[in-house]
């Protein structure tokens, strides 16, 4: 029988699945005339499970029949995203019945990395899929599969294969309905412009605008705009985010049920160090962030010391930072609007969302109720992100006619988003880095205003661009302090009790020039390498305003079950050296050195503690310790020593503390390229793997870019199944297993 239900969900992390989701539904509306589409949003934001309770409660023949098409993105180390988290834990319930979703046919999209390898390309996606077909769903087709690395256009590319191939002519006989040319060709005429749409926009009166000069206070800083901005930025809060009471003690997990204040935490910048040479090509900036307090605390619970954790957060999480535009850029997209859009660039703005009104999947947050469109566009657009292929199509709807250029424009920024043109929109955009702003300047029919007419012709409105722009995305860095070491070192330094408490990050500032010689930066790490730390604030004000104040969450990484127990006295004890029960191997390239060191000094601290001891002390013996007798061994690759060795003080002086035992490779510093899986494999004559993971029981933790850490993930692989009676079977079966157990873990990046 047909289904008589449409629902569309995604689990993403950055919005490329919700992205591949906007532009099926577009292309089912335009194609199809199916309007009718539920869902439109994350797993999490809906009541999964319920998809399938009718089956249970009716006799087959009054069923109702769902239809699901599914986008899921993979992210870490073949983990789901946090905007499905909710709904996976749901479904991996024992106590479902195995005809639990008997009613539901689906077809799935799953988005992953290639560079990851082979078991972890989508597959979040591919385990969704077999939960799905345990619990009695039909899969109707053949799971299609995103590449990031795919030419022109990425995951997109991919999609619209599987639209194609897949997807559509299943929902030509599902749905009953043939594809329409009248629809198909729908983008030749004017029928494309949103006219019912979510925002609609008031100028407040010149009486209520208040003083705009103050000196170093941001637009979302004021009194008179913070809680609209805060309401806006907490839609941004990741899913796993700590809470924090006023005391910013971190709240037990799950207490907070019911309770929640997604506001972000308020950090001042106190350092900001490049920790590369000044004359190398990379600028990393190890950076210090005071945290005072959170946005909003009309909502934080009484404080109490009942039910917190000690320590403000573990070693191994992830701060997740909203960047801000810099006001050179805003000023040149104010400049590419229409004049009469620009000429409301200070003007208070009265914002009001209407989601009913949506006709089509929007890219955004709802936007502040009240702020001026100068700070919208600096604290909450996306305006540097480069727009996809639905966003052209969308835009094509504004070229005026009545520009001389206006129709050629129309029409190549409608082939830029079609699937014959992705080899175009992979040159325009992609390669060349063309972000909004951009296209809005190479494309100016868009804002043409028409002088002879009294009314003038403008298509684009303010509400129009309000619908167009995506939400700043907010941008993700392992922490790279410990807060037991930071915490120690603090208490020996000062007898004043600080106002909250400190992070460090180690960030690379992403920069560069196009095949074509136009240079790019990235959006947050331009952002951080933009400010002017404030080294003379005090450690007890609580002020939470300025220009270096940045807007953060806290939650939990990849490495979250750090083994701390130490060694029993009189058992186990067979070095002097070894203080810790399990021996933990970081390996690690690049920046992704940040998480290994909070790992590194949390371990530390726990041992200084316990001895009495704030500092490390030196042994008069120099020589090196053996790889058997270290608590902690660190295999980290940089391309020369005396440019990019990261935190390279620290690590030679826990070596001649005998704390560590390093293992380096510096790629750059010898005619052959070393590179980090290279010298774990040669370490200790190539039996370091083996016997660190065999008969020591370590544990493994990988961070770094996602091609070092597949390749150093293979050494291992082979390494164990050298030893191994099963070989590279058994050796990722015993992966598998510590992975459950916390023991190994890999946190990568593309």
């Amino acid at each position: 029988s047909n289904d008589t239900a449409i629902t569309i969900l995604w689990a993403t992390q950055s919005g490329r699945a919700k992205a591949c989701a906007r532009r099926t539904i577009r292309l089912l509306q335009s194609s199809y005339g199916i309007t009718n589409i539920r869902g439109r949003c994350t797993f999490d934001d809906m009541d999964f499970l319920s998809l399938g309770h009718q089956q249970l409660q009716q006799p087959s023949s009054q069923q109702q029949r769902h239809f699901l098409i599914l986008f899921v993105s993979t992210t870490g180390d073949a983990e789901q995203t946090s905007s499905i988290q909710k709904t996976w834990s749901q479904l991996l319930s024992k106590s479902l019945p195995n005809t639990h979703f008997a009613n539901v046919n689906f077809a799935l999209f799953a988005l992953g990395d290639r560079a990851y390898g082979p078991d972890a390309f989508c597959a979040a996606g591919r385990k969704l899929a077999a939960r799905m077909v345990q619990l009695g769903a039909k899969p109707v087709c053949c799971i299609g599969y995103g590449d990031d690395g795919s030419l022109n256009g990425g995951v997109f590319a991919d999609l619209d294969v599987w639209l194609e191939k897949e997807l559509f002519p299943v929902a030509r006989r599902r749905i009953g309905v043939e594809e329409s040319s009248e629809m198909a060709h729908a983008q030749d005429d004017d029928t494309v412009i949103e006219t019912d749409l979510p925002y609609e926009v008031a100028i407040m009166p010149p009486k209520a605008k208040p003083d705009s000069n103050q000196d170093g206070i941001q637009e979302w800083q004021r009194e008179e705009y913070s809680q609209y901005y805060c309401s806006h930025f907490k839609h941004s809060c990741p899913t796993t985010a700590y809470q924090y009471n006023h005391q910013l003690k971190r709240r037990v997990e799950n207490d907070a049920a019911g309770d929640l204040n997604n506001a972000p935490l308020l950090g001042r910048v106190t350092v900001n160090d490049r920790i590369t040479a000044n004359d190398w090509m990379q600028d990393t900036r190890h950076t210090r962030v005071h945290v005072l307090g959170k946005m909003d605390t009309k909502q934080l619970p009484s404080p109490t010391t009942n039910g917190y954790q000690t320590l403000p957060y573990q070693a191994g999480d992830v701060a997740t930072i909203i960047p801000s535009n810099p006001s050179s850029l805003v000023e040149r997209f104010l400049s590419v609007l229409p004049p009469s859009i620009h000429a409301l660039a200070d003007e208070i703005l009265h914002i009001q969302y209407q989601p009913n009104r949506a006709g089509t999947t929007i890219m955004n947050h709802p936007w502040p109720e009240r702020c001026t469109l100068r700070g919208l566009l600096t604290h909450c657009t996306d305006i540097q992100s480069l727009p996809e292929r639905e966003d052209l199509f969308a835009l094509s709807a504004y070229c005026n006619s009545n520009h001389t250029d206006g129709k050629d424009q129309r029409d190549k920024l409608i082939s830029l988003s079609e699937t014959a043109g992705a080899a175009l929109y992979g040159d325009y955009i992609i390669r060349e880095k063309r972000n909004w702003v951009d296209v809005f300047y190479d494309f100016d029919s868009m804002c043409w205003e028409d002088k002879k007419d009294e009314e003038g012709t403008l298509l684009l409105t303010i509400s129009h661009v309000l619908t167009l722009l995506p939400s700043i995305s907010p941008r993700h860095f392992s922490i790279a302090s410990s807060p037991s070491f930071m915490k120690l070192q603090s208490s020996s330094c000062s007898n004043v009790e600080e106002v909250g408490f400190e992070l460090e990050l180690c960030v690379a500032i992403v920069e560069g020039t196009t095949p074509f010689g136009r240079t790019y930066t990235g959006c947050c790490s331009k952002y951080l390498a933009s400010i002017t730390p404030s080294g003379a604030s005090s450690p007890t004000s609580s002020c939470a305003e300025g220009s270096d104040i940045v807007r953060l969450w806290i939650h939990p990484g990849s490495f979250s079950k750090l083994p701390m127990s130490p060694l029993i006295e009189g058992q186990d004890d067979t070095t002097k050296h070894r203080f810790f029960k399990t021996p933990v191997m970081c390996i690690g390239a690049g920046t992704g050195i940040a998480p290994l060191r909070s790992l590194i000094f949390e371990r530390e601290a726990q041992r200084l503690s316990n001895l009495g001891q704030t500092v490390l002390t030196s042994p008069s013996n120099d020589s090196d310790i053996l790889p058997d007798d270290a608590d902690n061994i660190l295999v980290f690759g940089c391309r020369k020593k005396v440019m990019d060795y990261y935190y390279g003080n620290e690590w030679e002086k826990l070596t001649k503390s005998k704390r560590l035992h390093l293992i380096p490779a510096f790629s750059r510093d010898q005619k052959h390229k070393l590179y980090v899986q290279r010298a774990l494999r040669e370490a200790n004559g190539g039996e370091l793997i083996a016997r660190h993971m065999l008969e020591q029981q370590g544990a493994v933790y990988i961070a770094g870019g996602s091609k070092m850490a597949r390749a150093v993930k293979d050494e291992i692989v082979e390494a164990l199944g050298a030893r191994l009676d099963g070989g590279e079977k058994d050796a990722k079966r015993l992966l598998n297993k510590m992975k459950r157990t916390g023991l190994f873990s890999i946190e990568a990046w593309s």
